[in-house]
């Protein structure tokens, strides 16, 4: 039987992993600042936000077979749409992993395909809207060879997630943004703007997805599983195992659409009524904000094939341990770093006075994320139970945010304010108290008084005290 063992070498690299992907936008940020101008600072970060579109045509898929995948790894034969297949003392069933691996395989073939020609044939002239520089087309053009390999390969991070293998995924990681890293150095250095930088995450794609593939199939177990393997009518069992897990994937892809309509939307609307310039000084903000975020999360996501596999066998209290612990860790690690980038900001405006990033807008900006966030953990914890009850309620909300972050830009004088008032006002309304309430009280039926006790005395006892060792 697959066993997913998370120690503290796992929560090393995820946080290391997480940090030099999160690095680029980092140790390169004043750099980034520096050399580029600021209408090519803006049009990166437009870049970012068209980017992001490719990873809704994933549409769910990536979180959905992580699950399945950490399932099927654990002993269960049959995948369900809408509940789990509790095991005990199972061997992997060395088919049906390998027809998982063969769906994943088609699955983002047809992603990887249409996301290249929805980027070339929509990202390309609103690129050429905002700017006539021959330059930045050629960035775009670079930048969008990029994103479409990412998705390409991308399943290998889906399978090492979901047998646990979480430090080989993100020494993946760490050996892609190095690359990414040394290759922006030199080019801005060079004098290549834009251009540099879009190269740089071009190779680190490459990179990631090509050491992805080493570990991989470097893990005994997995060569044991897919040598010598013949299936017969592998494609109809295929598409059996796509019906399956889509319907869990369509509604964590509309998720996915939620997250972008949430975050990247804002950015691309600040392009286009209040200006470049100005998107430079929010995309920043949001960018540290994001960067906070995830590293806070690195705990819960590390944990978070350890928290299926307990629900597979039926171990209810680990499980629940394992999200109050994680929980807690996000709350400290948020407050923490964003008293610290609040600390930090006067060397960003040093570095250019230009940008119109005031201490009370950054301060608020903080504040949404960290609700943001609050409710999409608890969201993600609801998930680990092959059920998905918030996709409606995430997808409306984003739509709201959306209509209301642009029709306040557009006719009030609020500029940047209106895209980070707009959000956290629609997420108050209902996300950020229904979804931690259904997960603490509906699913593991404490209060939250108790659940907060329980993942602050876990977090100084299993966490603290790995440290230290």
């Amino acid at each position: 039987m697959g066993k997913i063992t998370i120690d503290s070498r796992d929560i090393i690299w995820s946080y290391l992993g997480n940090f030099l992907k999160l690095s680029i936008n980092v140790i390169l940020l004043p750099i980034i600042i520096r050399f580029l101008s600021d209408e090519e600072l803006g049009m990166w970060y437009v870049f970012a936000s068209i980017g992001q579109l490719i990873i809704l045509l994933d549409f769910g898929f990536a979180p959905a077979l992580a699950r399945n995948i950490s399932y099927v790894w654990c002993g269960s034969s049959k995948l369900e749409k809408t509940s789990l297949q509790v095991v005990t003392n199972k061997e992997t069933d060395k088919e049906y992993f390998n027809i998982m691996l063969s769906t994943c395989k088609y699955i983002y073939m047809a992603i990887a395909l249409i996301g290249m020609l929805l980027l070339m044939g929509l990202g390309t002239p609103y690129i050429m809207s905002l700017s006539n520089d021959s330059n930045f087309l050629l960035a775009w053009v670079i930048y969008t060879i990029g994103a479409t390999l990412n998705i390409l390969y991308s399943y290998y991070a889906s399978f090492l997630i979901g047998i646990g293998a979480i430090a080989e995924n993100n020494i993946s990681g760490v050996v892609a943004k190095l690359i990414q890293i040394v290759v922006s150095v030199t080019t801005l250095l060079l004098g290549y703007g834009l251009i540099g930088v879009s190269l740089a995450y071009l190779l680190s794609g490459v990179s990631l997805r090509l050491v992805s593939r080493y570990y991989f199939y470097n893990i005994d177990a997995i060569r044991s599983l897919c040598s010598s393997v013949r299936i017969d009518d592998k494609f109809s069992k295929c598409w059996n195992v796509f019906k399956t897990v889509w319907h869990n994937a369509s509604r964590d892809g509309l998720v996915t659409v939620s997250n972008y309509l949430s975050t990247q939307a804002n950015t691309l609307i600040c392009s286009s009524v209040i200006g470049l310039t100005s998107t430079g000084a929010y995309g920043l903000s949001l960018q540290i904000s994001s960067i906070i975020s995830t590293i806070s999360s690195i705990p819960f996501a590390s944990v978070q094939p350890a928290m299926q596999e307990k629900n597979v066998k039926g171990d209810m209290e680990g499980s629940s341990k394992l999200f109050s612990t994680s929980m807690a860790s996000f709350m400290i690690s948020f407050i923490t770093l964003s008293i610290l980038a609040i600390i930090l900001l006067p060397v960003l405006l040093w570095l250019k006075p230009t940008l119109q990033i005031s201490y009370i807008m950054f301060a608020v900006l903080l504040l949404n994320m960290a609700i943001y966030q609050i409710f999409h953990l608890s969201a993600s914890y609801i998930s680990t139970f092959n059920v998905i009850p918030y996709s409606k309620a995430f997808i409306v909300s984003s739509i709201a945010t959306v209509l209301l972050s642009y029709v306040t830009a557009k006719y009030s004088s609020w500029g940047i304010w209106a895209l980070i008032i707009s959000p956290l006002v629609v997420s108050l309304l209902y996300n950020a108290w229904k979804w931690p309430h259904y997960a603490i009280y509906g699913v593991i039926g404490t209060n939250l008084c108790d659940f907060i006790k329980s993942g602050i005395k876990d977090f100084k006892t299993n966490i603290l005290l790995k440290l230290r060792k």
